[in-house]
């Protein structure tokens, strides 16, 4: 079984962020593997993941099938090694159950072995053809066309002060690079815009230019538009390189060996912080400078994405018993304090223990019930509540009790969208300009969507984060939209999200799938019936129920609120998941709520992380959870931030194309083009 998980999160032409969302696409290959259980399993990736965050992905990659019950070699490959007209570094895993070690092939091309093929040997003969498929020319404009006539063969564009200030710009990626006929090409990556430029011609190569680069056929015809065949081709394994490494597979399955004696097992991929695997081991020797706090914790969110994105988990601390139970549970290795943080005895308590000690990060979601518009606060001009002296909603002032007396370098709070217009932005406004008191001056809120960042669930949430250290606020950038144009990423919908699952169980029946809290709720019979009259996508249409199905089992007539009886719509992110018992909305095509994974999945929780408690108790700390994708997106910018001396006016424009959102001005609005 072979395979290359997309691994654009790992790139050094990308964001080289580990929360990309397209990085997690290993776990679902692995599930496979797990099922499927192949003789051989082969996994190609960009080389890079084999040392970011300290090896952290490769380290995965070989836990993950040890348990399956593979041995696991790898080998850092260069395509031009084996006859390729092209420097492409990729990593290899292979998997074998067998006790015979399998060695990779030696390369054929290089110092003291056959020269390496040129790119001249291989392009050149198109120059004048046009009858050939694929060979698309891109229309570029005269400006770009002045640039490239500036850059020499297997050279690059000049610095920007060297340019006429008409044409005038930075260089990165391949974009402005000029390859060399007399050696092996860059290496092609996908994009409309992203090949190199001819050596001869001042143009980009063409989809077949690139296609023969990567040692494709002409014979083989790549479907769609340019840009969909600039991607396929990018994205592909040099079929040469391929042939290669199938012949050296084939021979190892000649060699008569004794199988491993370890029997395969079914499993699920991401493993429980603390236990058996990264991260502790790798992120255990960091300082407390690199450590962050998690207050209010909840099930673990924050420190699940806090941690995956290169942070130590120093302490979490929450109130609720079940969550003290869920922790104890899913993360043995980490500190866990449950406390009210409401008393300032116990906030002193959990600060003096990190007296005389730098740490990096407080996170944490202050209890927001009180702010919500699900809440109490519905009511209040009906009822004359008064969110202010809800005593939940007082917990953000304990959050900033907190971070007064530890100091660390940032925090980061989360909440509910309706803090920011609680007595007219007054209160929220208030908080910031006490952070601002007590040295975070660098101090900003927004409003975001969790859609637009790769989570498949239309969750908005308030994030407040501030720093003492002079640092920007790295709002991490938007990649992911509802109506996307051509060359953008389309929202991740809840048929990605949750339809490998296997069937729900109902409560009492076995469960083989080794997928935990993925129960069913046994719904009363004339709720089933209410659900079979919800269409994908839609709400109840009380008025359209037959009379039988009007009358509740407690009320006279059946209310349709919230989003109890809301379907979800597989081809569309779910609606924001509230914590309840019975509030998570129903399947799309089951005739029944979601069960407490499914609703997890669409938390970006891992399939490893198994809520304690009733279902009731599971589904409250399921829905009150931080998306992990989201925390630990915040997590890999702020690193990265501190990493590259991120401050005001000192921002490559780069970064605001590749990972960060534009600032914010003073005026409130939103800058563009990082300006």
């Amino acid at each position: 079984m072979a395979g290359g998980p997309p691994c654009q999160g790992f790139s050094t032409l990308g964001n080289k962020v580990s929360s990309d969302p397209r990085n997690t696409l290993f776990a679902t290959y692995a599930r496979l593997v797990s099922r499927i259980q192949p003789k051989f399993v082969l996994i190609e990736n960009v080389n890079a993941m084999i040392t970011m965050y300290g090896g952290k992905f490769k380290d995965d990659v070989i836990d993950t099938f040890e348990k399956i019950g593979y041995h696991t070699d790898y080998l850092v490959v260069d395509a031009a090694d084996y006859g390729v007209p092209q420097n492409r570094k990729r990593v290899f895993f292979f998997g074998y159950m067998s006790n015979h070690k399998f060695m990779f092939p030696v390369p054929t091309h290089g110092a003291e072995l056959k020269p390496y093929k040129i790119l001249g040997d291989c392009i050149m003969d198109l120059v004048d053809k046009k009858d050939v498929k694929n060979h698309i020319r891109l229309n570029h404009s005269q400006k770009v066309i002045a640039r490239y006539k500036l850059i020499p063969e297997g050279g690059k564009l000049p610095p920007p002060q060297d340019l006429p200030k008409s044409i005038r710009r930075v260089n990165f990626g391949n974009s402005y690079k000029r390859l060399d006929r007399k050696k092996p090409s860059l290496t092609m990556v996908p994009g409309n815009n992203a090949f190199p430029i001819h050596p001869t011609e001042d143009r980009s190569l063409t989809p077949r230019e690139a296609a023969r680069i990567q040692s494709f056929p002409d014979k083989f015809v790549f479907m769609g538009d340019r840009r969909s065949q600039c991607i396929q081709i990018g994205n592909a394994v040099p079929p040469r390189l391929a042939t290669i490494l199938g012949k050296k597979i084939y021979k190892y399955l000649l060699v008569k060996t004794p199988k491993n004696t370890k029997k395969p097992k079914t499993i699920t991929v991401n493993r429980k912080i603390g236990q058996d695997s990264l991260p502790l081991s790798k992120l255990s020797t960091l300082s407390n400078e690199m450590g962050f706090i998690d207050l209010f914790s909840g099930l673990g969110g924050f420190t699940i994405g806090m941690s995956k994105g290169g942070w130590k988990p120093l302490i979490m601390v929450d109130n609720n018993q079940y969550v003290a139970a869920t922790h104890k549970h899913n993360f043995p290795s980490l500190v866990f304090m449950q406390n009210d943080l409401s008393l300032a005895k116990n906030r002193i308590k959990i600060c003096r223990m990190f007296d005389h000690k730098k740490v990096g990060i407080v996170v944490g979601g202050p209890p927001c019930q009180g702010f919500s518009i699900f809440g109490k606060r519905r009511f209040v001009n009906t009822k004359k509540y008064d969110p202010t002296s809800d005593v939940r909603n007082q917990l953000i002032f304990a959050y900033f009790d907190v971070i007064k007396r530890i100091k660390p370098r940032w925090f980061v709070m989360e909440n509910v969208p309706g803090l920011a217009s609680l007595e007219d932005g007054k209160l929220l406004k208030k908080l910031v300009m006490r952070f601002k008191q007590i040295g975070y001056n660098s101090a900003e809120y927004r409003i975001l969507n969790m859609a637009d960042y790769g989570i498949p669930q239309t969750r908005k949430r308030l994030l407040l984060i501030g720093n003492r250290t002079g640092h920007i606020i790295p709002w991490p950038k938007k990649k992911f939209f509802e109506f996307p144009k051509e060359w953008q990423t389309s929202y991740i919908t809840v048929g990605q999200t949750i339809s490998d699952l296997p069937e729900a169980v109902l409560p009492g029946e076995k469960n083989n799938s080794g997928i935990t809290c993925h129960i069913a709720m046994k719904h009363r019979p004339n709720l089933v019936a209410r659900y079979m009259h919800v269409k994908e996508g839609s709400r109840l249409n009380v008025e359209e129920l037959p009379n039988e199905l009007k009358v509740g089992y407690r009320t006279d007539n059946v209310k349709n609120y919230s989003h109890v009886y809301k379907r979800l719509d597989r081809n569309k992110p779910a609606n924001t998941m509230v914590p309840g018992h019975n509030a998570f909305p129903i399947h799309p095509y089951y005739d029944r709520s979601l069960t407490v994974r499914e609703a997890a999945r669409l938390q970006t929780l891992p399939d490893d992380l198994e809520p304690m408690g009733p279902r009731q108790e599971q589904c409250i700390q399921v829905g009150n959870a931080f998306p992990a994708l989201m925390a630990e997106l915040i997590a890999n910018c702020i690193m990265k931030a501190e990493k590259n001396n991120w401050r005001p006016g000192n921002v490559p424009k780069s970064a605001y194309y590749s990972l960060l959102d534009s600032p914010v001005h003073a005026n409130g609005l939103v800058a563009k083009n990082g300006a």
